[in-house]
C-alpha cells in the first residue's frame, strides 16, 4: 500500500497524515486509505457517468434545499391523498391532509437545521483537513467546481451525506408509499434505492470529486442515523404541537 501522501488529495506532510479521525483501527481494517486513492485517482468516467454522480454529489449543496422542501410537500401531499394516513405526525391526530402536508413540511424542514448544526459542530470540533485536488487533475472532473462549491472548510463528518441520510429516514418514518395492494414490495424498491443506491451514491460522488474522505461520508450518515434515534423525534413532536395548535 502506498503512503498517503503519494497519491492526489493529500500533500506531502500533509495534516492528514496525523489526524486521529483517520489513522482509527477501523480505517486500519477496512483498508480506507487504499480505498481513498482509488477513488481520488480515478482518472476519468464517460460523461453519462458522471452526471449521474454530479446530481448525487451536487444534491445537498445548500442551493437546493427549496427544490428538496418543495418535493417533501408534493410527496407528503400526493402519499396523504392516495394512501393510508401512516405519517408520524398524523398517525395519532385527526387533521386535514392540508395542515398535515404543512405538518410534515415543517418538520423536515426542522430535521435539516438540527441536522446542519450538528454537523457544523463536529466540524468545528474535530477540524479535519480536506482533500486537495490536485491541478494536474482537474480536467478529469468535469462538474467539480460546481460539486465543491460553498462548502465549507473542515471535512468531518460529511454534510452532504449526513443530510441525505435525513432525507432518506425521513422519507422512510413519515412519508408511505400510497399502494394499498402492493405496500410491502413498494417500500421495499424505495427503502433498497434510498439507502442502497441513493446514499452510497452520495458519498461516492463527494469523495470522487476530492471533496470528502471515505470516513467523512460514514460519520455523516451515522450522525444523522443517532439523530433520528435521538433527537429528531422530540423535535417532530414539538412541530406537531406548534402547527396544530388552535
Amino acid at each position: 500500500m502506498s503512503h498517503p501522501s503519494s497519491y492526489p488529495g493529500i500533500t506531502s506532510h500533509s495534516p492528514h497524515d496525523n489526524e486521529w479521525v483517520y489513522s482509527t483501527i477501523l480505517t486500519r481494517r477496512l483498508h480506507f486509505t487504499a480505498l481513498n486513492q482509488a477513488i481520488h485517482s480515478i482518472p476519468s468516467v464517460s460523461h453519462p457517468v458522471e452526471i449521474f454522480i454530479f446530481v448525487c454529489g451536487y444534491a445537498f449543496n445548500p442551493v437546493m434545499f427549496p427544490w428538496w422542501l418543495g418535493l417533501i410537500h408534493a410527496l407528503s401531499h400526493y402519499s396523504l391523498e392516495n394512501g393510508p394516513s401512516t405519517t408520524y405526525e398524523a398517525s395519532h391526530m385527526s387533521i386535514d391532509i392540508e395542515k398535515a402536508t404543512w405538518v410534515n413540511t415543517v418538520f423536515y424542514f426542522a430535521s435539516v437545521l438540527v441536522t446542519l448544526v450538528f454537523t457544523e459542530l463536529g466540524k468545528a470540533s474535530f477540524a479535519t483537513t480536506r482533500p486537495l485536488s490536485p491541478l494536474q487533475h482537474t480536467s478529469t472532473r468535469r462538474y467539480g467546481s460546481l460539486v465543491s462549491s460553498l462548502k465549507s472548510k473542515h471535512s468531518f463528518p460529511s454534510g452532504d451525506c449526513a443530510q441525505a441520510m435525513n432525507l432518506c429516514l425521513f422519507l422512510y418514518r413519515c412519508i408511505p408509499v400510497p399502494c394499498p395492494k402492493t405496500t410491502f414490495l413498494s417500500h421495499l424498491i424505495r427503502d433498497c434505492l434510498l439507502f442502497g443506491l441513493f446514499v452510497p451514491g452520495v458519498a461516492f460522488a463527494r469523495v470522487f470529486y476530492w471533496c470528502h474522505w471515505i470516513e467523512d461520508c460514514m460519520g455523516g450518515a451515522l450522525l444523522a442515523i443517532l439523530l433520528h434515534w435521538w433527537l429528531i423525534p422530540t423535535i417532530g413532536e414539538m412541530v406537531i404541537q406548534i402547527t396544530t395548535y388552535r
